[in-house]
């Protein structure tokens, strides 16, 4: 027995653009809200709802301000008004084949013609075409309905896209019979047509025919309609599991088709399951000479013309069988063809490289044939370099696709062997709570994904222990990782790096209040910068690094010093387990410019300082970075100062001159009227009034001097 898979089969273009939008929002974290099923296949409905993607009719339904998908049939007009009224996010997957329909029936109104669908009047496409054209179009089913119309003046003629070919042009005909002037425009969708013919096409040439998909699909009635034009044995699945309820037995060849709302996973597991009902049949020599007739059946299906000669010569051959036992043969298979392997679509086989090009292999497979193997069905990595990765007389296990291609070589795949191998592998290590690696391989909306020995997706909140910004540079890292979902069935596999990441940083946690004391210098790294200072990382505990004690010198900002990702050595100021509060210092760690301050600026000296803050007793002045002095309001000038601002102002640089430098106070008096020239008194009552001021300068001095220390200690 054979099983031949129309070339036109599974989600057409429309259907895989509609889930595509639905999934990416989902990603998002946000409930998708489908006007209608968005497809017409329970299985995939199921897994699309554990995605968060949910089929309403009502759009009173969807909560105000979510998101709602207009599905591949579109939807009348008043549905987008409602869905503006409440504020909806509204994404408009319909199918450019229906919105060019929609476009034809607006089109013909506005030009004066009756627009006439023909089509289902309760499918949802139709309904919604209707409701564009305000009510105004008719609806007709077949040629029969079309009769019992009444005399039309002008009419435009337009169908469903999923209308057969034969009904719409035999439907088409009557109309004529019916209107004065008739336009017509072909609107079957071309993926409906090329599906419905491919599906006749095959069936006409096999003895049982599979249709999968949902039953109340449309698309899937037309399909098993189509085909029993030609074949009476036509079944319409849902699923492999349907399979057990079909008697194969005396069927040779099997055909295989799927409707535009059918996924390709669900079409995998049927041939999977067909090669393993085949494999069961396999052995005698009666199927041997089936298969004979099989391949000729498969070769005119595919397009090619068999030998005549061949095909009689076939006929006889089976009519000998049907009528005499099978004589046994000389030679067993075994003997007359070595390790030859039968070549069946579906089957798993292991081949040798025998030749590699950039963007391909070549694979000995064994039967004689060597296998195209190219670069979409060798690993989940389509960057992978071919000829650095594979080598000639490499063993693979590879999967039969399609028996031939134009060129006569068997297509394969080993990326799908490789999955069906990682599936049993992921499934047990989830099991186990094991930890995998992958490599980042692709960046796409929400995420990453991964190649743990089949593609795999990490959400962009899984990444990390933080915000990731760019999430282009992972792009080639190796991560660790922990299995979050492992589905086969629905083909979902979701991992997270950050559940790794946590579990370390919980370890790592542990260690660092075990090993951390007062007074310990310990590298970190700086992760998160404030007003008031930076929260540093110094082994899965975040500590404290105040402003005050990034440096010796007033630090205006955190910004000033640091910044996020920084690495530094840190010194412990104090260590608080029960509230779990570390203090660090940045400073204690460099040599305080106070030490050497009594040796580099001795009494009397003259230097130069840069006034950093004024207060109403004096200004303090930077002489160097972490060392200031304080000019008291009676040492700026050789005359009585009213108001600090009135000689020096924040930014100036003046020369003072050294009073007094206490290294272990941290104090520093300066003056700049000594530095400056004394003025001549210009009178005896001028010197006598200075003596005076001077001498109740001395009490005010003494008073705003200890004003000015506490000053400073507090700023310090």
């Amino acid at each position: 027995m054979h099983v031949i898979v129309a070339k036109n089969a599974g989600f057409c273009f429309g259907v895989k653009r509609a889930i595509a939008l639905a999934e990416q929002a989902a990603q998002q974290g946000m409930t998708v809200y489908s006007y209608g099923s968005l497809i017409h296949n329970p299985r995939e409905i199921g897994r699309l709802e554990q995605k968060g993607i949910v089929a309403i009719t009502e759009i009173d339904k969807v909560p105000n301000d979510a998101v709602l998908l207009i599905r591949t049939h579109g939807a009348p007009p008043e549905v987008f008004a409602a869905a503006e009224a409440k504020g909806l996010e509204v994404i408009d997957a319909t199918c450019p084949f229906v919105k060019k329909a929609i476009q034809i029936a607006c089109d013909f109104v506005q030009n004066g013609y009756l627009p006439v669908i023909v089509g289902d009047r309760n499918h949802p496409e139709i309904q919604g075409i209707v409701g564009w054209t305000k009510g105004k179009a008719l609806v007709v089913a077949n040629p029969d309905e079309a009769s019992k119309l009444l005399q039309l003046d002008k009419v435009g003629v337009l169908s469903q896209t999923t209308q057969t070919e034969t009904n719409f042009r035999s439907t088409v005909e009557t109309l004529k019979e019916k209107a004065k002037e008739m336009v017509v425009e072909n609107t079957i969708c071309a993926s409906t047509e090329s599906y419905q013919q491919a599906a006749v096409t095959l069936a006409a040439k096999t003895d049982l025919m599979l249709v999968i998909g949902g039953k109340n699909s449309s698309n899937i009635a037309k399909l098993v309609q189509v085909c029993k034009t030609v074949n009476d044995s036509v079944y319409c699945i849902n699923s492999a599991e349907d399979l057990n309820d079909i008697l194969f037995s005396g069927v040779k060849v099997v055909g295989i088709t799927a409707g535009a709302s059918t996924p390709d996973w669900i079409i995998e597991e049927v041939v999977v399951k067909m090669a393993e009902i085949e494999k069961l049949q396999e052995g005698t020599e009666e199927e041997n000479m089936n298969r004979e007739v099989a391949e000729a059946i498969v070769a005119a299906a595919d397009g090619d013309e068999p030998n005549k000669e061949v095909a009689d010569s076939t006929e006889q051959e089976v009519a000998v069988v049907e009528e005499e036992e099978p004589a046994t043969p000389e030679m067993s298979f075994d003997e007359e063809y070595g390790d030859m392997k039968v070549i069946r679509r579906g089957a798993r086989v292991k081949g040798v490289i025998v030749q590699v090009r950039d963007n391909e292999l070549l694979v000995d497979i064994g039967g004689k044939s060597e296998g195209i193997l190219t670069a979409a069905e060798l690993t989940a990595d389509e960057s992978a370099n071919i000829r650095e990765t594979f080598k000639i007389g490499d063993e693979i296990n590879v999967l039969i696709l399609r028996k031939e291609n134009q060129e006569g070589y068997p297509v394969l795949s080993k990326r799908r062997v490789d999955q069906d191998i990682a599936w049993e592998s992921l499934t047990e290590k989830k099991k186990n709570d094991e930890i995998i690696t992958g490599k980042v391989i692709e960046v796409v909306k929400g995420g990453v994904l991964v190649d743990v020995g089949m593609r795999g997706f990490v959400p962009a909140s899984l990444l990390s222990l933080g915000f990731v910004e760019d999430l282009k540079s992972y792009i080639g890292k190796e991560l660790e990782l922990k299995i979050i979902e492992c589905d086969k069935h629905n083909n979902k596999l979701v991992l997270s790096a950050k559940a790794v990441l946590r579990k370390a940083l919980s370890s790592q946690k542990q260690k660092t209040w075990e090993e951390i004391e007062e007074g310990q210098t310990r590298r970190g790294v700086v992760r998160r910068l404030t007003t008031f200072g930076a929260f540093i990382d110094i082994g899965g505990v975040d500590g404290l690094l105040h402003v005050s004690e990034m440096a010796w010198y007033r630090v205006n900002h955190p910004s000033d010093l640091l910044k996020e990702g920084d690495e530094i050595d840190v010194y412990v100021l104090s260590v608080d387990r029960e509230k779990e509060k570390i203090s660090l210092g940045l400073k204690q760690l460099a040599k305080s410019p106070w030490a050497a301050a009594a040796e580099k600026y001795q009494e009397g000296s003259i230097i130069s300082a840069k006034v950093m803050r004024t207060t109403t007793f004096g200004a303090f002045l930077e002489v160097e970075p972490g060392v200031e002095g304080l000019v008291h309001i009676s040492q700026l000038a050789h005359y009585r100062v009213e108001k600090t601002e009135d000689v020096v102002k924040p930014g100036d640089v003046v020369e003072v001159k050294v009073l007094s430098v206490d290294p272990e106070a941290k104090r520093m008096s300066l003056s700049i009227k000594a530095a400056l020239p004394e003025e001549e008194a210009t009178s005896t009552e001028e010197a006598d009034v200075a003596e005076e001021t001077a001498t109740a300068e001395t009490a005010t001095e003494e008073a705003a001097t200890e004003v000015a220390s506490q000053e400073v200690n507090q700023a310090e």
